[in-house]
């Protein structure tokens, strides 16, 4: 006759949890921020680039104004969609770079479609000039203006998103 040994199991090294599993709500807050922040910069990085590409056409390429229509367009699309990951500060400062941008487009290109066509026609068999010197000195203060608003936007973006400062 045999004897069964019974078999004895002893609990150690088990912790049990804290009430609440140990998370505190600062770690959360922390959490938060962070997503922010990244969100604020992936949002400011995006405006960035495409600002950059206004600024690019503009001083580039004077005679692809539609170009810059869709830039202007693409511009203002994101910053409805983006928004509200932005600073005020940041949503006003793309926005005054986008009126400055709108300034120049009309005083560049007025019209559009065949009327501009016709224009360009006209001008083609005239030789006049385009713009006298008062639209001359105007464009000239709408390209200083979106200069400075881009030079603003560049600073604000390296502080966005690398996290420099001023």
């Amino acid at each position: 006759m045999r004897f069964r040994r019974k078999v004895k199991f002893s609990v150690t090294g088990v912790s049990l949890p804290v009430i609440g599993g140990g998370v505190t709500w600062a770690e959360k807050v922390d959490e938060r921020e962070v997503r922010a922040r990244t969100e604020r910069a992936d949002a400011f990085a995006e405006v960035w680039k495409i600002a950059q590409s206004a600024h690019i056409g503009v001083r580039n390429n004077f005679d692809n104004v539609d170009e810059l229509t869709d830039v202007h367009r693409q511009l203002n699309v994101l910053l409805i969609k983006k928004a509200p990951a932005l600073n005020r500060a940041d949503v006003d400062l793309a926005q005054n770079f986008l009126k400055a941008l709108d300034e120049f487009i009309r005083i560049l290109r007025p019209l559009s479609g065949s009327s501009a066509d016709r224009v360009r026609e006209e001008m083609a068999f005239t030789m006049e000039p385009l713009l006298s010197s008062d639209e001359m000195q105007v464009l000239h203060e709408v390209y200083t203006r979106m200069s400075r608003y881009n030079e603003m936007l560049a600073q604000r973006y390296r502080e966005v998103v690398f996290g420099e400062s001023a």
